[in-house]
């Protein structure tokens, strides 16, 4: 085999002429005699490196890549329902558990929690009666003293954290005690302002799914023991995930499932496994899906949300896997996550997933159960599903086959180089034809970011949240004209200069392996190190690009090894080929001439500009090299590219409304991934003809036209805006305000303003909008609406929050280098959720005049008990005693001493009437003591205390009417969520 491309005429000698003149004067009966039979003809009309073979296979491989990505990611297609009648059953009675979990909103902090909490109650003793014999629930309550204490870091900040637990919990025994239990683990609560479908009502409907198949008259005992964990609170700091650590039979668990939701709907997808050793066994399981981008991109913190799996594997110590509903972000979290936006074979996928796996899993022991299993299972997991099938590798295997891959490949298509350039010599290299692709491409994705950052961005920055395939069709047109005009307007330009024996998409073949070469060589650095943080996982790909690219070349360089220096034949003029101006001009009529294997060929139409050079001729190669070439790399990289983008876009570019760090990661995607697409034919972009030059010139004009008019939010992909009514009681006991937050410049202003109660409001209260940095705004006004808290006769908010001081140390100047103590009990009716934040007056301590530092006093805080009363009772401990961490003294009170400092205390509980008593350990401040400011070693406390309820009552309309108003007049193209833990926020500021 040997290259089939286009040279350039040169200067003819004699011999040359003579030929020519040969050929030429043959007549009709020497065409007669030589031309080759229809089927060769044929054959090379369809086979050859033509333009007219090429637009076929690359409008092919464009629909084919395209229908294989769809097909891949829909759940219609990749997804059928059971026909196992228990499986049928299950399911049924899995999509009503649903149906009812998801009927209210229900928030750790509402009455609808206690709701669902009493149906699955009744629910799971339903289901397991008839096997009490082997299984069993714990109601994880206070009434069991499963309350806990304990401290979390974010950024610079210590929070301690006092948690109730009303977990429900259900052991089913397995036969054989010696192996590790299963944990299947799922949140029943949801946020205030959603229903909570996909989040994370799926993954509870679910567990009770496979709770009813273990318990089913069929079922028989499972080997290893199942531990199924109804947890409550995960939305604002996976507290029920938490508390079970502490539980007895937490440490009978090895391993866990964790099912969740971070988007609505769709397909449940494998986000991430602890391992290799577990990952590998997502393959058992029907339908499997998931990619390991999307663990590279939460274990390097790309992704700004958190599941149950964190508190597992990092305070648990358990290997598991985290599968989650992932789109579309727009409905994450708001009232449309609701049973009309997901369907029945949604819940299917999550529950036959959890099934297979388990089953998997609790059938028998799995080499996990060894002492001594490969210390390669230990390794993070490199996986990747397509069309139903599932693969995974360790880690190590992955930079073994890198290594490999990087040393292997180059020095076979170099020993070839080399043959060919040194023994051969049939192949020659000019400057023009190794520097024009970089060029090209440099000056294309140079172009392609001015064009984002100065017109897409500028017109319409929001778009991607609607369109954001539109705009990577239209950036991948761009960069096809783009590199299509420059490598052949060279070609043009340096006509006269073109060699003979050139073989240019050889060229950029290579060009491109070296950048991938280049790539593997980083991506398998960071490999050999991954770690959380620096995590690599994802770039599997990599490797499968650099390895097709390199097999490509290696046929390629094969065909000139091969190519003997006689096999071409003279003609005049010049072949049809790559330098082809997009504007052709006047050509002759083809003639054929014979070829070294006895059969004609027909020679492309003679240049207007080579018509001038009566001796020229032209070196035309037949081979089909540029066939397998092209089979082999486009088709399969365009679809591992098309892939990868889609799972990548789909998941993220809703998200460009929660930042400008997230629209600019948006932005980089889209702009990435047009170029991975077109990547894989640019070595071919030479021979495009015009009908694809057309479609290209239609699709970008199509798709700027777009991005000015297209609207970026509609009723599909909406808006999506955060609320919450404020109320400072230090401020006044009575105004309210209402808080809405959104992206700057994105219509937010306009939304608020044609609320009734603002345009109404007799005081005409202004609308006041700060921003917040990174891209976001708040607006806020002085709402008439205020909310009803704990009675819906109160005139005052200060009923719903009152703070009394039950001992104030501080104002004992002789303690001024001792430890102060202080006690205030906080009385919220009606009420779960409370947030205390420590400072000084000010936040600042002073040491010396100008001279100002962060100060962390809190060393101690303590959560009294009930029964706890007495803030003079004798049996309490010394605080001086007290040890560092969590501890319960003799009158159950909980402590928790931290000698770096607390900064704030989360209080939650489940008991609706009963008021925290708190007490605080601090240290004052050391400052000079001549200085008359007594608010040095005061304690500064500023306490905020949460309402979530949205059910009306029989004496209360609604209980926000604020956030009824919003739902009710927004603009359809609008969506709302909370923006913390509540819907309404009391806060009072005390000193101690």
């Amino acid at each position: 085999m040997s290259s089939d491309e286009d040279t350039t005429p040169i200067p003819g000698t004699s011999a040359h002429a003579n030929k020519r003149t040969s050929l030429e004067g043959s007549g009709p009966a020497h065409h007669s005699h030589n031309e080759p039979n229809i089927f060769v003809r044929g054959f090379r009309g369809v086979f050859g490196y033509r333009k007219t073979t090429l637009t076929l296979l690359v409008i092919v491989t464009l629909i084919f890549g395209v229908l294989v990505c769809k097909y891949d990611n829909s759940l219609d297609y990749t997804v059928s329902f059971p026909t196992d009648k228990l499986e049928v059953q299950v399911l049924d009675s899995a999509w009503t558990d649903l149906q009812v979990i998801a009927k209210q909103e229900h928030t750790y902090g509402s009455k609808g929690n206690d709701v669902v909490y009493e149906y699955l109650d009744k629910r799971i003793s339903s289901i397991i009666k008839s096997k009490k014999t082997y299984v069993e629930l714990d109601h994880d309550n206070t009434d069991n003293n499963s309350s806990v204490m304990y401290s979390s870091v974010s950024g610079d900040r210590n929070t301690v954290t006092y948690y109730e637990s009303n977990n429900l919990i259900v052991r089913v025994n397995g036969s054989d005690e010696t192996l590790p239990a299963l944990l299947l683990s799922a949140h029943y609560d949801s946020v205030p302002s959603s229903f909570g479908v996909t989040d994370d009502g799926m993954g509870v409907a679910s567990l009770l799914g496979l709770l009813d198949y273990y318990c089913s008259k069929k079922a028989e005992q499972p080997k290893r023991t199942i531990i199924f964990n109804f947890n409550n609170n995960e939305e604002f700091g996976l507290y029920g995930a938490t508390s079970f650590v502490k539980h007895p039979w937490f440490s009978q668990i090895g391993y866990f499932l964790n099912l969740e939701g971070t988007g609505a709907g769709g397909k449940a997808i494998l986000f991430r496994g602890t391992d290799y050793g577990i990952a590998k066994y997502y393959s058992s399981v029907r339908f499997p899906y998931g990619t390991s981008i999307f663990q590279q991109g939460f274990n390097n913190h790309l992704i700004h949300s958190e599941t149950d799996y964190k508190v597992y594997k990092e305070m648990g110590g358990l290997r598991g896997l985290d599968v989650a509903f992932y789109k579309p972000r727009d409905l994450y979290h708001t009232a449309l996550d609701n049973i009309r936006n997901v369907d029945e074979k949604s819940l299917w996928h999550m529950l036959s997933t959890a099934l297979d796996f388990t089953n998997t899993i609790v059938s028998g022991k799995i080499d996990l159960d060894e002492e001594s299993f490969n210390k390669s299972s230990t390794d993070t997991a490199v996986y990747q599903s397509f069309l139903n099938f599932f693969v995974s590798f360790p880690v190590s295997q992955v930079v073994v086959f890198n290594i490999a891959l990087l040393v292997v490949a180059p020095l076979i298509n170099l020993l070839l180089l080399v043959i060919i350039f040194g023994y051969k010599k049939n192949w020659t290299l000019s400057f023009i034809n190794v520097v024009k692709f970089p060029v090209s491409l440099f000056i294309s994705m140079f172009a392609l970011n001015f064009i984002n950052d100065s017109f897409t961005i500028q017109v319409n920055k929001f778009l991607p949240n609607s369109s954001a395939f539109l705009i990577l069709a239209t950036y991948a047109s761009t960069l096809f004209l783009f590199n299509y005009l420059i490598m052949n307007g060279v070609n043009q330009i340096f006509y006269r200069y073109k060699v003979v024996n050139h073989d240019e998409k050889l060229i950029v073949m290579i060009e491109i392996a070296l950048a991938y070469w280049i790539v593997l060589i980083y991506s398998t650095t960071k490999l050999k190190k991954n770690k959380l943080g620096d995590d690599h996982s994802g770039e599997l790909i990599v490797s499968i690009l650099f390895l097709l690219q390199s097999l490509a070349i290696f046929f390629g360089l094969l065909s000139w090894v091969f190519k003997h220096n006689g096999d071409h034949v003279h003609t005049c003029g010049t072949d049809e080929g790559e330098s082809e101006p997009l504007l052709g001009s006047q050509r002759s009529a083809p003639s054929y001439v014979r070829d070294d294997n006895s059969g004609f060929i027909e020679t492309s139409s003679i240049d207007s500009r080579a018509s001038s050079h009566k001796d020229s001729v032209v070196v035309k190669f037949l081979s089909y090299d540029w066939l397998l070439q092209f089979l082999i790399i486009v088709p399969i990289s365009f679809v591992i590219f098309s892939d990868a983008s889609f799972f990548i876009i789909d998941g993220v570019h809703k998200s460009l409304q929660e930042s400008l760090v997230s629209e600019k990661f948006i932005y980089q995607v889209l702009q990435i991934s047009a170029v991975a697409l077109v990547i894989p034919f640019l070595p071919f972009v030479f021979k495009f003809n015009r009908l694809i030059v057309l479609v290209l010139v239609c699709m970008v004009i199509f798709g700027y036209t777009s991005i000015v008019f297209d609207k970026p939010f509609d009723e599909e992909n909406p808006m999506k805006l955060r609320f919450i009514q404020s109320i400072d009681l230090n401020v006044s006991p009575t105004d309210s305000y209402v808080n809405v937050f959104g992206r700057e410049k994105s219509g937010l202003e306009a939304v608020v303003k044609d609320l009734p109660s603002f345009k109404l409001s007799k005081q005409k209260s202004p609308l006041l909008c700060d921003s917040l940095g990174d891209g976001n705004e708040v607006c806020s006004f002085k709402s008439s609406l205020p909310p009803v808290l704990s009675s819906p006769n109160n005139n005052t908010f200060a009923d719903d929050l009152k703070i009394d001081i039950l001992k104030n140390s501080s104002s004992n100047k002789d303690h001024l280098f001792g430890l102060l103590t202080g006690e205030i009990r906080i009385t919220v009716p009606e009420n779960r959720m409370c947030h205390l934040s420590f400072n000084r007056s000010e936040s600042k301590t002073k040491i010396v005049s100008g001279l100002d530092f962060p100060d962390t006093p809190v060393k101690t805080v303590i959560v009294y008990s009930e029964n706890d009363n007495d803030t003079d009772k004798e049996s309490r401990p010394a605080l001086s005693s007290i040890p560092e961490g969590f501890s319960r003294d003799k009158a159950g009170n909980y402590l928790y001493k931290d000698l770096k400092g607390i900064n704030d205390l989360q209080l939650l509980k489940l008991d609706w009437k009963k008021s925290y008593h708190i007490g605080f350990q601090w240290v004052p401040s050391v400052i000079d003591l001549s200085a008359k400011d007594t608010t040095l070693y005061k304690l500064g406390v500023n306490v905020e205390c949460f309402w979530a309820e949205l059910r009306p009552s029989k004496d209360i309309h609604h209980p926000v009417p604020a956030y009824e108003e919003v739902l009710h007049y927004s603009p359809s193209y609008v969506s709302w969520a909370n923006k913390d833990r509540g819907l309404v926020v009391v806060s009072k500021y005390i000193d101690i």
